[in-house]
């Protein structure tokens, strides 16, 4: 069978079980998504494997797989727009990108950047991936793990993208520590030599989601501007997203 068949036959299979009101028989699947029986229940054993299906005394439902994936995704989407308006903001005010990133697996992910005005700006990191360690919002989430979640990630030797890049688990431990502390992190040419940034967290029901990251080129961010203020600033912004944005989540998941 072809790849792209076999995509096409499985998205049909999943398809068809999202459009039952509860679970479904092998006929059930197949007869909604055309296809015969055999193939039909070997891409469900497929999909069992993978999570994405789970069956119970021989019936069919979406797996718990599937549910972490659009869980990830609506919060992704739903940070995206709830922040959207507060990057454009901080980026007006000191005319410097912001971005809003993510966990992404080993990394960072930048979901969404609101561009400063200027001729002179750092490229827009949406959808760029960048090491934790390396980087401003990066360091604003390792700062919420825990220490053997820390231990696990230094193990392996870490990339330096700079000279200035925090590397050793002692450095990393000390630094996180007193971000957690402080409630920001500034990072001076660290993931790129001529880049300053500075990220606080957005945090929702105790968890922090995500880190917004105010970034420059280094010879004129922060410029002469208190790095306090700045932080003060960011932090404040990113407590109105966390509040919007439990909010919004709120007022998603009430009944209708």
């Amino acid at each position: 069978m072809r790849a792209i068949q076999t995509i096409d036959r499985a998205f049909a299979v999943l398809g068809a079980l999202a459009g039952q009101p509860a679970s479904s028989t092998l006929s059930d699947v197949a007869r909604a998504a055309d296809l015969p029986k055999t193939t039909t229940l070997r891409i469900l054993s497929s999909l069992e494997d993978l999570g994405m299906v789970e069956r119970i005394e021989g019936r069919y439902l979406l797996g718990h797989g599937i549910t972490a994936l659009t869980r990830n995704a609506s919060s992704a989407s739903s940070l995206r727009a709830v922040a959207r308006p507060y990057l454009a903001e901080l980026s007006e005010k000191y005319g410097e990108n912001v971005s809003v990133g993510i966990s992404d697996g080993d990394d960072l992910l930048y979901i969404d950047t609101s561009h400063a005005p200027g001729a002179v700006q750092v490229g827009d990191w949406t959808g760029r991936s960048v090491p934790f360690h390396a980087d401003a919002a990066g360091l604003v989430m390792m700062s919420t793990w825990t220490e053997d979640h820390l231990a696990n990630y230094t193990e392996a030797p870490l990339f330096p993208s700079t000279a200035n890049t925090s590397t050793s688990h002692d450095d990393l431990a000390t630094r996180t520590s007193k971000i957690r502390i402080d409630g920001f992190a500034w990072t001076f040419g660290e993931f790129s030599e001529d880049v300053n940034g500075v990220a606080a967290p957005v945090v929702s029901n105790g968890d922090t989601i995500g880190a917004v990251n105010i970034y420059g080129p280094a010879y004129r961010w922060p410029g002469d501007i208190d790095i306090v203020e700045i932080a003060s600033d960011l932090t404040d912004v990113c407590s109105r997203i966390s509040k919007r944005f439990a909010g919004a989540s709120l007022t998603k998941d009430s009944p209708e």
